[in-house]
């Protein structure tokens, strides 16, 4: 014999299943929302995700390269090499960004308008190290050597005063992956 469901009995069922559904939707809803479809930075290196060399790029590693050689090349100690790591993997991730916050561009987000140089140069690698560090003859920004007693402030501290960030304490977090890529690749 077959038993019919009470009517309170399909209302719970229905109102179980319509609630688990759209709870399903809602999460599938959240996840996309909470992903950045136009993130330039693919996945895989986001900087939360970055925390060794084994996780960086083939092209991330030659700009870090870049950095190192510029430094070295400048008889910089490898207190400045690390502070430009640290910068440049909390301003872009290592990546030769196209856009930025306003007109910045480049490995260490730079503004033309802020006579870092025109934008084309600030997309060479090379010339964006040199600005960065003080010893391109012409940037007209002040880079990491003309900054007063920058030998004694902490890392984040010095390259606060070169970059003037909105959130000067982010670079703390990349000393350790700075330092790993000046030993591995310096």
């Amino acid at each position: 014999m077959h038993k019919k469901n009470s009517p309170s009995v399909t209302r719970a069922c229905l109102v179980a299943l319509l609630w688990t559904g759209g709870f399903l939707v809602a999460l599938l809803l959240t996840s996309w929302v909470l992903t950045d479809v136009t993130d330039p930075i693919p996945t895989s290196v986001r900087q939360w995700e970055m925390r060794s060399v084994e996780t960086l790029d083939k092209t991330q590693l030659e700009h870090a390269q870049t950095i190192i050689d510029v430094g070295q090349a400048a008889d910089l100690p490898d207190r400045a090499i690390v502070i430009a790591l640290m910068t440049a993997l909390q301003e872009s991730s290592l990546h030769n960004l196209g856009h930025g916050d306003r007109d910045s561009l480049g490995l260490f987000q730079q503004r033309p308008s802020q006579n870092w140089g025109t934008p084309a140069q600030l997309r060479n690698p090379s010339w964006a190290a040199k600005a960065f560090y003080g010893i391109n003859p012409e940037s007209a920004n002040p880079g990491l050597i003309d900054i007063a007693n920058w030998q004694n402030m902490t890392r984040t501290e010095a390259a606060q005063a070169v970059q003037r960030s909105a959130y000067p304490d982010a670079y703390a977090q990349w000393h350790a992956l700075a330092e790993e890529l000046l030993a591995t690749l310096g």
